[in-house]
């Protein structure tokens, strides 16, 4: 990744095109906002701007890859792993967290000048899934999950804030609710109601958490029991109609982990 998908040289990564990432014609991805940005000496091309999700993921990949070496008796390359891990995590922190007044912020795609993209999408749920973010960072982030303008709607999390003009609970990845991405969120938030443990702080994030699950079931097509609609691709976030490809396997994967959670089950469900 580094090799290929750092073209400043910076220890920081974009995607190449929307494609790559997976949200195919997320709102980032639109002419307006993203541009190609080469370099003539390594040959890197790569779009203008740092991605939060990527990087977030590359910093999990850091920890994964230390764990895996230390299990393996590889104590030298677990160090490494770990080093690595350590030393880009504040690094993190800073460049990607836009900070808002009363206490909110998010995660946001970074422009190589240093501006923010002006967009808060599902991309910021990755801080939380990676445990990259600061527990204040976190509760900022917490600010703006709950809000039904932005992202707390009746079904589930969009994929890019309602408060977007150019948010369409029909668009594909500008707006739908893709269930792997609010796992991520959910995900997210559960770890940090176990970090803040015996503060206030602990209760809203688990309870969010709960909130989400429970829309999920309650509201979806599909997810309530003898309700026999296929599980689909993505969902309109306002009112869980489905939407795109039936039969969706990643959308099953993630109503199997929460089933699994439900019934008490031993071991982790999800790495």
């Amino acid at each position: 990744w580094y090799l290929h998908r750092d073209v400043r040289g910076a220890g920081l990564c974009s995607w190449a095109e929307g494609m790559e990432s997976g949200m195919d014609d997320g709102v980032r991805f639109m002419p307006q906002f993203a541009q190609g940005a080469s370099n003539a000496t390594t040959y890197v091309t790569t779009l203008d701007f740092w991605s939060v999700d990527l990087n977030a993921y590359l910093y999990r990949d850091k920890r994964v890859m230390a764990s895996m070496a230390k299990r393996l008796g590889m104590a030298a390359a677990a160090q490494r792993w770990a080093s690595e891990a350590e030393t880009l995590l504040p690094r993190l922190r800073e460049v990607f967290f836009v900070e808002e007044a009363a206490g909110r912020g998010w995660f946001q795609d970074v422009y190589f000048n240093g501006t923010a993209l002006p967009i808060e999408g599902c991309e910021g749920y990755a801080a939380l899934f990676t445990e990259l973010a600061t527990l204040p960072q976190a509760l900022a982030v917490l600010e703006n999950l709950k809000d039904p303008d932005r992202f707390l709607l009746n079904f589930s999390l969009p994929t890019v804030s309602k408060a977007n003009k150019y948010y369409n609970a029909k668009g594909y990845w500008k707006g739908p609710t893709w269930l792997d991405q609010t796992w991520f969120a959910y995900a997210g938030l559960q770890h940090y109601a176990a970090l803040a443990h015996g503060q206030e702080a602990s209760n809203a994030f688990a309870s969010l958490a709960r909130e989400l699950r429970r829309r999920v079931f309650q509201v979806g097509r599909g997810f309530r029991m003898n309700d026999t609609t296929p599980l689909n691709e993505h969902y309109n976030p306002d009112t869980g109609e489905p939407l795109g490809a039936t039969h969706f396997s990643w959308t099953a994967a993630h109503v199997i982990m929460w089933v699994l959670e439900q019934r008490g089950a031993t071991g982790q469900v999800w790495i």
